[in-house]
C-alpha cells in the first residue's frame, strides 16, 4: 500500500501562499533567508536534492548544494521574477539545471527568497502548472460571482421559510417539513461558503461537532446517492470523540468520498464510512505528518472498487488531477478533502490497492472540548429582540429588501428604502433614522459610509456580506456585519446589538 499526506514537509513557510506548490509533482521550491541558510522547502524539491521527506535539510547553507560556491552571488543578486537558469548539486553527487525565478517573501523569521523552479528542459509542464494556477484563479473569480447570486436567493428562501414557520407552529407536523426545508436551505448555503473559502484558501467558520451524528444525520442521503448496487456499512464507534470542525464541510467531504467510493466500484460492492478515536505517539503522529501526539478522531470512507494506479496516487490531491476519465471528474473534490483536513488542524491519508479497493482517512485532533456546541433552531419570535427604531436600507435586490422589511416589521421596526446613493444620504439629511443597513456584496461600501457618518456622525450601520468575508466598510467602528443568508435570530440580534452599541468616538 501507498500512502498520500497533506501536510507539507518543511517547518517554516513563506507568509506568501504557496499552499498550491507544496504537493507539487512539477515545480521545486526552495525559501532561502539573506545569509543563504535553507529554511523550507517543498516534497519537489527535496527529491531532486535527494535528502528525502526525513532528511534534514532546513538550517543548511544552500552553498551545501552548490556546484561551484561563488555562484550564492547569482542567487543573491538576482532579479525578481526574471527566469534564469541556477545549477545544484544533489546530496548523491549529481548536477541539477533548473529554470526558474526568485521572488521577494517574507518569514515568520523576516526577510527571505523564495525560488520556484522546474528542470531546465521542462518548460511544457511548467506551463501546465501556471495553467492550474490560473485556473484556479479563474475558479475563485467564477464561484464569486455565483455566490452573490445564490445567496440573495438563499437569503430570501431561509427568510420566509422562517416567516412561513412561525405562521404554522401550531401545526406540527407542517411545521417539521418547513424547518427540514430550512435547513436543506441552510445547507446550501454553508456549501456555497465552503467553495468561496476553498476558492480564496480561507478559514472557515467551525464549532465543536460528532462525527458519529453528521454520519448519522446524512445516512439517507448516502444510500440515495450509492444506488441499489452499492451497499453501505457504517462502524461508528459511540466513545469517538468531537472534533472542531465545520459541519457543512464534514457533510459535504463524507459524501464525495462516498460518490468517489461508488465510481470506483463497476458492479455490486461496499462502501463502509467509520468513525473511531486513536492514540497516537509522537513518533506515529511526526509520521503521519501531524505536529504532535495525542488523540484524534479518524474519519474514513473505505471501499472494495478498482483501486488507484500506483502511478496517480500521489497526485490524487492535487487540484483538478482527476482518476475519473469516464465519469467527467472536476479534479476538485480530494483537493477540498485535504483542503479541510488542514483547516481542522489534521491531515488525510489515502490508501489503494488496484483490485481491492481504497481508504481515505481524515486523522483530525480530538476537541478539548467535547460539549458539542448547538445547531441552529427555529427559536419563537418571542424570544427574539425587537425594537421600534427606524431603519433605511440600501439593497439592490428587491427580493432580498422585500423579505428584511418583512422580518423587521415583525419584530417592530419601521423599514424605509433608499433608491441609490443620493436618496440614501438626502434621507439621512431629511429624517431621524437610527440605523442604516445596507447589502455590501455588490458595491464598494468605504465612500458611501465616509458620506453617510458625514451626515450623521453617530449612525450605527449594519453591512450585509456574502459568505464570512468583511468588506472593508464592516471594519469601520460602529458597523456590524450580517453574513448572508441568515436567520431571523441572526438579523435581530445584529439589529438590536447594533442600536444598543455604545457611539463611536471618532
Amino acid at each position: 500500500m501507498r500512502q498520500t499526506k497533506s501536510r507539507p514537509d518543511h517547518a517554516e513557510q513563506p507568509t506568501a501562499d504557496w499552499s498550491l506548490l507544496e504537493h507539487s509533482k512539477v515545480v521545486a521550491t526552495i525559501v532561502v533567508s539573506p545569509d543563504g541558510r535553507i529554511l523550507g522547502a517543498n516534497a519537489r524539491m527535496r527529491e531532486l536534492l535527494e535528502v528525502g521527506a526525513s532528511g534534514r535539510l532546513e538550517g543548511r547553507s544552500l552553498r551545501d548544494f552548490l556546484v561551484q560556491p561563488d555562484e550564492w552571488s547569482s542567487w543573491s543578486h538576482a532579479r525578481t521574477d526574471v527566469v534564469t537558469v541556477f545549477r545544484l548539486r544533489s546530496a548523491g553527487g549529481a548536477t541539477i539545471s533548473l529554470r526558474g525565478e526568485l521572488r521577494e517573501t517574507r518569514t515568520q523569521t523576516g526577510p527571505a527568497l523564495c525560488g520556484l523552479f522546474v528542470g531546465a528542459g521542462d518548460e511544457a509542464q511548467l506551463r501546465a502548472a501556471v495553467q492550474q494556477g490560473a485556473r484556479m484563479e479563474a475558479l475563485g473569480s467564477l464561484t464569486a460571482g455565483i455566490a452573490h447570486d445564490f445567496n440573495n436567493l438563499l437569503t430570501v428562501l431561509v427568510g420566509n421559510l422562517y416567516l412561513v414557520a412561525e405562521e404554522l407552529r401550531d401545526r406540527p407536523k407542517v411545521f417539521e417539513k418547513l424547518k427540514s426545508a430550512r435547513d436543506a436551505s441552510k445547507r446550501g448555503a454553508d456549501l456555497i461558503k465552503q467553495l468561496l473559502a476553498f476558492a480564496r484558501r480561507e478559514q472557515i467558520e467551525s464549532a465543536v461537532i460528532d462525527p458519529c451524528k453528521v454520519v448519522t444525520d446524512i445516512e439517507p442521503l448516502l444510500r440515495r446517492a450509492l444506488g441499489s448496487k452499492v451497499a453501505l456499512s457504517a462502524e461508528l464507534h459511540p466513545d469517538a470523540g468531537r472534533i472542531r470542525a465545520n459541519t457543512a464541510q464534514l457533510e459535504s467531504v463524507i459524501v464525495n468520498l462516498a460518490i468517489n467510493a461508488r465510481d470506483a466500484i463497476a458492479a455490486k460492492g461496499t462502501v463502509n464510512v467509520g468513525v473511531r478515536r486513536a492514540q497516537l505517539s509522537s513518533t506515529e503522529a511526526g509520521a503521519r505528518g501531524l505536529v504532535k501526539g495525542g488523540e484524534y478522531v479518524l474519519v474514513s470512507v473505505a471501499d472494495d472498487g478498482c483501486g488507484i494506479p500506483a502511478d496517480a496516487i500521489g497526485r490524487v490531491f492535487e487540484p483538478f488531477f482527476s482518476t475519473k476519465r469516464d465519469h467527467g471528474g472536476t479534479g476538485l473534490g480530494l483537493s477540498m478533502v485535504r483542503w479541510f483536513a488542514e483547516q481542522a488542524g489534521g491531515v488525510v491519508e489515502l490508501e489503494s490497492v488496484v483490485g481491492q479497493g481504497t481508504t481515505v482517512t481524515l486523522v483530525l485532533p480530538l476537541s478539548a472540548d467535547q460539549n458539542v456546541e448547538q445547531g441552529d433552531k427555529t427559536m419563537p419570535l418571542s424570544t427574539l429582540p425587537t425594537g421600534h427604531e427606524r431603519v433605511l436600507m440600501l439593497a439592490p435586490d428587491e427580493a432580498v429588501r422585500s423579505t428584511v422589511r418583512q422580518i423587521l416589521e415583525v419584530l417592530g421596526y419601521t423599514v424605509e428604502f433608499a433608491t441609490g446613493d443620493e436618496d440614501l444620504i438626502a434621507g439621512l439629511a431629511a429624517r431621524q433614522i437610527d440605523l442604516l443597513i445596507i447589502d455590501g456584496t455588490a458595491r464598494d461600501d468605504a465612500a458611501l459610509l465616509e458620506r453617510a457618518r458625514s451626515t450623521r456622525p453617530n449612525l450605527k450601520i449594519v453591512v450585509m456580506v456574502e459568505g464570512q468575508r468583511p468588506r472593508d466598510g464592516g471594519t469601520q467602528p460602529g458597523t456590524s456585519v450580517l453574513a448572508k443568508p441568515f436567520t431571523l435570530a441572526e438579523l435581530a440580534g445584529v439589529v438590536r446589538h447594533s442600536l444598543d452599541a455604545r457611539p463611536s468616538r471618532a
